[in-house]
């Protein structure tokens, strides 16, 4: 009796051990299964947002080809070969992105579909990519972009600069440039390498030398180029009566609070910046910069004067240069036109003080989506030839060492001037006889 009582146990034992045996063997495989089942499941949603994303850039390149097509239909002045359905619809499209968000008409989805012929035939008027046919399975990736909106009238002009595009020649294209008093320049965001915690303000008390790492924001300059209805070339060098064509600024960041520093330049400024006489040293200087490091890390307005000759501005010969001097970071920019509003002349703080962009860039809102995924892509392209031959700077610097540019003073007696007629004549002993102005 006591022999089959231990037999029993020992077999309970057993049954227990296969039965623990097997929970946990189950609860391992299930959670394998549910691993693989998430990371498939990943994968997919992955592919179909890279495809969504793939599908929003194809109706941005859709759209550069109809915006391409519509201004060559500009240039040409013909309706022929399709011109005049091209230009309907993107001017449909221009037209229509002042309309209300719940207007059915709004943004006007399909301008650019319709420009190019490629309107779908599905209810919502989607441009199919990626078409299923009868030998796909029904989980297989249909890619779509479903709306492309498009604008020309923007409340600022965006762009980056570079090592390899370290200069932006932007036309400041506005439907009223004699009310622009000045411009506002925000630039670097976090999104060009940096946060605004790691920032390396180096440059806000002197030049740093390149053993001190690169200046992050870096020191921009912004030139403004600008004429009244006539104008002579010699006038680009010159202030006359408080005017002037042509000015520079340097703007240098500095850390909130640092001494000097502020957010917006009188045009006393850009006026000086054509005097280059010595008793200038301490006003014709680099502008430093107060970096509040909001959306972007720093933001600077300036006072614009009027043009020489006064009168109205010339829209086809207003521009603005903006150029990184040290090529490097990558700074992504903002640009926006002030008009007045309270006592300071040229800033773009308040109510009504921005003067809206025409033409300068379009803005392209496009929509794709791959099976029930949807992603949304917003670009600015521009069709203004801003890459024509335009002078960067003087002199290049291509040592690492911190004295790469040196520069040799000399002092000599042998001094000659060129007087009014041509002729050269050796310098006299009265400094103020050599004056001729033509030194």
């Amino acid at each position: 009796m006591l022999k089959m009582k231990q037999k029993f146990k020992q077999g309970a034992t057993s049954i227990y051990v296969v039965v623990i045996s097997t929970l946990l063997f189950s609860v391992i495989t299930v959670s394998f299964i549910r691993i693989i089942i998430s990371e498939t499941n990943r994968t997919t949603s992955d592919e179909l947002a890279q495809s969504a994303y793939d599908s929003a850039l194809a109706g941005v390149e859709d759209t550069k080809t109809a915006l391409k097509s519509y201004y060559e239909c500009l240039a040409a002045e013909t309706d022929e070969n399709g011109c005049d359905v091209i230009k309907h619809y993107i001017q449909e499209g221009f037209r229509t992105t002042d309309l209300e968000p719940n207007d059915p008409d709004y943004g006007y989805c399909d301008a650019i579909s319709q420009a190019l012929g490629r309107i779908g035939e599905s209810e919502n008027k989607e441009v199919i990519i990626q078409e299923k046919d009868s030998s796909q399975n029904e989980d297989d990736i249909i890619q779509a972009y479903t709306c492309v909106t498009i604008d020309d009238t923007l409340a600022d002009y965006r762009a980056t600069l570079s090592s390899g595009n370290s200069l932006r020649v932007i036309p400041l294209k506005t439907p009223n440039p004699e009310n622009v008093t000045g411009i506002q320049i925000s630039w670097y965001t976090e999104d060009d390498g940096v946060a605004f915690s790691g920032l390396n303000y180096a440059n806000q008390n002197s030049f740093n030398k390149l053993s001190e790492g690169t200046p992050i924001p870096p020191t921009i300059t912004a030139e403004i180029i600008q004429t009244g209805p006539t104008y002579n070339i010699d006038q680009f060098n010159n202030t006359e009566n408080g005017e002037t064509n042509r000015g520079t600024v340097v703007l240098v960041p500095a850390r909130q609070g640092t001494a000097g520093a502020k957010t917006h330049i009188t045009k006393d400024v850009l006026l000086d910046s054509n005097d280059h006489s010595y008793d200038r040293s301490t006003t014709n200087v680099p502008q430093k910069i107060s970096c509040e490091e909001e959306e972007f890390a720093c933001t600077a307005s300036f006072a614009l004067p009027n043009p020489i000759g006064g009168g109205d501005r010339n829209p086809d010969t207003f521009f603005l240069v903006i150029s990184l001097p040290y090529g490097q970071p990558t700074t992504t920019f903002s640009v926006q036109l002030c008009q007045d509003h309270d006592a300071i002349p040229g800033d773009c703080e308040g109510d009504n003080a921005i003067a809206e962009f025409k033409g300068a860039q379009i803005a392209v809102d496009s929509t794709g989506r791959a099976n029930d995924m949807y992603s949304r892509v917003e670009a600015r392209v521009e069709f203004n030839d801003i890459f024509f031959p335009f002078p960067e700077f003087a002199v290049q610097a291509t040592s690492p060492g911190d004295d790469a540019i040196k520069k040799n003073f000399y002092v000599t007696s042998n001094c000659f001037k060129t007087n009014a007629d041509g002729s050269i004549s050796p310098c006299s002993t009265d400094p103020d006889e050599n004056d001729t102005g033509e030194n």
